[in-house]
């Protein structure tokens, strides 16, 4: 079983608060990541599909795309990769309950207001009570906010929730289905470190 960020809120030890992913980059070396190759990344990829996968069997795989890798090899990156906290941990991905893969995307723009910032915080920290939220950020241009929620089958909008609770800040706003095709696990893993 493959983990599907969009299909769980993001699991393999990736936390959804923006706020503490940027703590954590701080704390961890940039040049970590700016020095994986194609090997550690094709581990990276195995593992996010499958943390459980042996050695021997990254090992078999990368080989058959062409890396001359032991499993020795294999077991001395990992070790490396978690050194240098790459990798972070391993965590079970539960199966999704409801079955559903339906989010929606909400475009915020704010009033003018002296205490912008205090509203953006007063939202975030609403949106991230909420179990289905899947991302939260400030933007820069025409919107203030973006809010990734995923949907359950047969309740309301909670994207018009969070507009009913924060009318008085909000000037304008657009709520979209967003339906997801495709998606780079290792970037997305990226972006959220």
């Amino acid at each position: 079983m493959g983990l599907n960020y969009f299909d769980q809120p993001f699991a393999w030890d990736v936390q959804t608060n923006i706020q503490k992913h940027q703590k954590r980059r701080n704390f961890m070396s940039t040049d970590a990541w700016s020095n994986l190759d194609k090997v550690d990344q094709k581990i990276l990829e195995i593992l996010n599909k499958n943390a459980r996968t042996p050695s021997k069997e990254i090992a078999t795989v990368l080989r058959k795309s062409g890396h001359d890798v032991s499993d020795r090899t294999i077991r001395k990156r990992i070790e490396r990769l978690e050194k240098s906290g790459i990798i972070k941990g391993y965590r079970a991905v539960l199966s999704d309950v409801s079955e559903t893969n339906e989010y929606e995307v909400l475009f915020i723009k704010f009033k003018p207001t002296k205490s912008l910032e205090t509203v953006k915080e007063s939202i975030k920290d609403h949106v991230i009570e909420k179990p289905n939220y899947l991302f939260v950020a400030n933007l820069d241009g025409e919107w203030n906010m973006l809010v990734i929620m995923k949907i359950e089958p047969g309740t309301k909008s909670v994207t018009s929730k969070i507009i009913e609770k924060f009318s008085d800040q909000v000037i304008d706003y657009r709520i979209n289905k967003l339906y997801i095709e495709k998606i780079n696990l290792l970037n997305m893993s990226l972006l959220l470190l």
